[in-house]
């Protein structure tokens, strides 16, 4: 006989994820994923394609965090210079779409 008792939390759904800062240069992205990782903060990368005829081939990046841990991210990126953070251009907005 298997017994299949269920959780309160597998019929939640939580959609708790920000779309923290945005990021058009290369090296600034892999400067706040390094610093993210070191701080152990968990993020995913939205990727946004560039607009058609601006000749940017990279795009935009867009760091989406969880909102609990957005102080802790906010923090991480302290040591950017100030230089490197003019690249970045904070968000701050809950993720409109739901992956689930």
């Amino acid at each position: 006989m298997v017994n299949t008792m269920e959780t309160a939390y597998q019929k939640v759904k939580v959609h708790n994820e920000l779309e923290w800062c945005q990021v058009m240069d290369m090296d600034t992205k892999e400067k706040i994923e390094k610093l993210l990782l070191k701080s152990r903060v968990s993020y995913y990368v939205k990727w946004e394609k560039p607009k058609m005829f601006s000749g940017d081939k990279f795009g935009t990046c867009v760091f989406c965090v969880n909102q609990l841990q957005k102080e802790d991210a906010d923090e991480a990126i302290q040591p950017l210079i100030e230089d490197e953070r003019s690249k970045v251009k904070f968000i701050n907005r809950k993720m409109e779409k739901s992956f689930y």
